[in-house]
This record gives structure tokens, sequence and C-alpha cells, in this order.
């Protein structure tokens, strides 16, 4: 698999690319200094908060045998003493996904990739096709938001969606492993920024579409256009499986040409579910498949929002040929991910946990704890890193759902004492503390707020009553959630 410099850039305009550097070998492209390794070639890209001019020296020091930049030379000198190359190329960001197929020897040409975007879901859909696709004896790898799997060395990334460079080493590793089959998550952020040009999907499945990441995109309807993107990579035969109930979906796949089913309870879409039971304990169901019934399928996991997430992963299963009867037991037996509805019974006590990133998942939350009709009482990690409009929004969706379920104060916790240890900056701004709190306040929330996690823990529980229900709500702020309920109730239990 190593690629020369001069292979690398075959057919590429570019400067600083002298005679005498053409044959050196490289093993490997990376745009983060912090994954450079010997042989390496670091592309320096301008960031929104940094330059990764500043990190040349770092990425020199970990074995990199060449620079990539838009600076047309060494601003610094900081190669000069090595003899590394410094390469010069207008557009380094557009050229990233190509350099990283070639570097990594196209290992996506040798996959069946399926994609899987949406607001909500991306990671239990993922979850629930590898489960099926594993049951049928594929062997399989995925990148999800949760869990890098089918490597190596599992890992949780800190990107639902790596850069171009993580992205083919990822596959390159799978595809050593053995994989025939790789799942991706796909983010509105990496459709935007193109870190899946030049990838083509099997099948690819859209969730369901809401307000999310604003900040990023500037509005809802360019988020919308980032989401809807991921149709165009399409292989030639692939299959787009697009939630039929969501009507901002349901756009999209209106205006579609072909190669699009519809899946949900709409007796209109292609792959429709007939519910047949929905409670606490999960669910089951049939299935009209293009006028064929199929079933009945069972979930062990709640949610109306769980059917949906598994008739996705079911379309695009049905696509790849999987025996009906694979669908069935991967479903039965399905575990989810850690935290996506995540339930555990201590005593007389239900403890909930779910990541809850945006105001939709904490209404399916809500709307999922309402059918217990046990006192609820809930622990809120703050967003951090993510901008107010989020925390303003998450604040309204909680008061709507106190005046139902009566669970307030809402135990509010800043969990500096998790994120300040995290990779990526998750601590909460002063102007995201300030739209919750304001915001709660004008609905006439009462909020009681906690610097560290276990301390909020430690108030919910002197709130909660017997035979209540305990809500972990949000992102990395309440990883450590439930470990730490858990060492609080457990001995007490018994």
């Amino acid at each position: 698999m190593p690629c020369s410099l001069a292979a690398l850039f075959d057919g590429i305009l570019c400067q600083g690319l002298l005679p005498q550097y053409r044959q050196i070998v490289i093993d490997g492209i990376a745009s983060d200094s912090r994954q450079v390794t010997p042989n390496t070639v670091f592309v320096a890209l301008p960031g929104q908060s940094t330059d990764g001019l500043l990190f040349v020296s770092d990425a020199i020091a970990r074995g990199a045998v060449a620079i990539i930049s838009a600076q047309p030379s060494d601003p610094a000198g900081k190669r000069s003493q090595q003899n590394i190359p410094w390469i010069h190329v207008s557009n380094p960001r557009a050229l990233l996904p190509t350099l990283a197929q070639r570097a990594y020897g196209f290992p996506a040409k040798q996959l069946r990739l399926h994609g899987i975007t949406g607001t909500n879901g991306k990671t239990t859909t993922a979850y629930m096709l590898a489960s099926i696709l594993s049951q049928a004896g594929h062997r399989v790898a995925f990148w999800t938001t949760n869990s890098v799997e089918g490597i190596d060395k599992p890992f949780r990334p800190s990107m639902t969606t790596p850069d171009a460079p993580q992205l083919h080493r990822f596959l390159r590793e799978t595809l050593d492993h053995g994989a025939q089959d790789v799942i991706i998550e796909v983010s509105s952020h990496a459709l935007e920024l193109g870190r899946i040009e030049g990838l083509q999907f099997e099948s690819i499945a859209i969730t369901n579409i809401t307000p999310d990441h604003i900040d990023f995109h500037g509005n809802f309807a360019a988020y919308v256009r980032a989401k809807a993107s991921l149709l165009q990579y399409r292989a030639p035969h692939g299959i787009a499986v697009l939630n039929g109930d969501d009507p901002v979906v349901a756009a999209i796949a209106q205006a579609s040409s072909d190669s699009v089913w519809r899946f949900g309870f709409d007796h209109t879409a292609e792959i429709q579910a007939q519910l047949l039971n929905l409670d606490v304990n999960g669910s089951s169901w049939h299935v009209n498949c293009f006028d064929q019934q199929l079933g009945p399928f069972r979930l062990s996991v709640p949610g109306r929002h769980n059917v949906m997430n598994a008739m996705a992963a079911l379309g695009m299963a049905i696509h790849l040929g999987t025996p009906v009867q694979d669908i069935l037991a991967a479903l039965s037996n399905f575990v989810p991910p850690p935290r996506r509805l995540e339930t555990v019974n201590i005593g007389d006590y239900t403890i909930i946990t779910d990541v809850a990133m945006n105001p939709a998942s904490y209404d399916t939350v809500m709307s999922t704890v309402r059918t217990l009709n046990r006192p609820v009482v809930v622990v809120n990690a703050i967003r951090g890193n993510r901008g107010p409009s989020v925390n303003r929004d998450i604040a309204n969706v909680l008061a709507d759902w106190n005046g139902r379920l009566h669970f307030a104060p809402v135990i509010a916790s800043l969990s500096e004492d998790l994120v300040t240890r995290m990779a990526v900056d998750y601590r909460v701004r002063p102007e995201e503390l300030m739209a919750f709190q304001d915001q709660a306040r004008i609905r006439g929330l009462a909020v009681e707020l906690y610097r560290n996690l276990p301390e909020a823990v430690d108030k919910a529980l002197a709130y909660l009553p017997s035979g209540g229900v305990l809500l972990l709500l949000g992102t990395f702020g309440m990883d450590d959630g439930l470990r730490l309920v858990e060492a609080r109730l457990k001995p007490a239990s018994g």
C-alpha cells in the first residue's frame, strides 16, 4: 500500500515537488498533527479556531516527510533543516479526499458502503443494520458517534464523521481486517465540508430532519440541503431509504427521481409498518413491503422512534438481499448502543440515560417516559461548544414537558469534572448557560445548577421518590451519569 509522492500528486497542479522528492514513499496522510506517524504527509489546513500552519513543527517531530499547504512557501523555515518538501496547492481542503484515497490505496472500491444521516437515530440505525448484516454472516465494520468497530483497536471518536484522511485510513484498516460491509454515520458537517467526496454508498438512509447545527449552517434550509446531498453519493444501483412520515424528508424523497424507498406508518410508504404493540418493554409490528407482508418483527427496546430506526435498517437490508429470517432474528435480539434510552432498574427506581443531543431528541425521550406514569426527576447536562440557541430550545422543551410530567426543578450540570478532561473542548460558555437559564426563567421552569456532575446526581437522588424515574439527559457532560447513580444506589439496594 505504500505510495510515492509522485503517485500521490499525479495529475495535480502543485509547486515544490522537486525531482529529488518525487520518490519519497509515504504510509499515510493526516490533517491533524496528533495523528501523524513516521512517513506521513501532513496537510496544514486553516480551521475555524486555529491554523494547521501552527502545527507544522509538531508534525515534523512526529515523523512527517512532506507538508502540503495553501501557503506558497514555508513562512517560518520550520522544515528547512530537515530537507522536507513543502508542497503548495491552491485548495488543500478540496484535494484532501483525493489525496487520502490515493495514500491508502482506494480501499472504498473494495468495500460495500452504507451511509446514514438524519438529526436523530443515526447511531441506533447503524447498530441495527450492523446487527442484521452480522446475523446474515457478513463481516461488518462501522464508524458511528458512539464507537468505531471492525478494526484492531475499537475506540470512541471525537467526530461523528471523520475528515477524509481518518476516514480512508479507517476504511483501509477495515479492509485489511476482512470487512465486507462498512456502515458510516454521515453528519451534516461532513457533507458540507466534503469529507466523503469520492465515496459511493450501496445504501443510504435519512432517519429524520429537525432543526440542529444552525450555528454551523446558518439556517434550517442550509442544514436540510446538506442532509439531502447524501443522495448524490449513491452507487449506480444503490438505494435511498427515507422517512416518509417526516415532512422534510418526504419532500426530499418526492424531489428525487428514482431509487428511493420511503418507510414509515403512512399507508403510501413502500415499506409500511403496521403496529401490533408498543409499550415500555418494546414493540412488535408487521411490515407491508411492496405489497408483501413480513413479520411480525419485535424489538425489546422502547419507543415508536426505535420502530422507525428499525424500519430504516430493514429497508437497507432488504435492498441488500438479506433473508427476512435474519432481519427478524437480529431485531428481536438487538441490544441498543449505550445511552440511547438505556434503561436500568435498581430496586424500585428506574434510571434512563440518553444523549439527547437536540430538542427533538428531548421530545422523544419525554414521550416515552410519559407512558410510565411514574414521578420523574431530570438531570440535564447543559450543552457546551454548541451555541446559545440549542440550549435555549432545550429549556423550552423541558418547560413544555414539565407542564405534563411535573418534574421541576430541573437539576442542571455544567459537568466541568468531565468536559475539562476531554480532547474536544465541550465546556459550557457563559452565553450558553445564560441562554438556558434565561429561557427557563421566562418559562417559569425552576432550575438548580451545579458545577460538577456528582453534585448534580446527589441532589437528584435526594429528590427521587420511591418508584421514581431518574432521567439523565445530555451529551458528553452526562457520560458518567449512570455510573455515578449506580455507585450510589446499588449498595443501598442490596
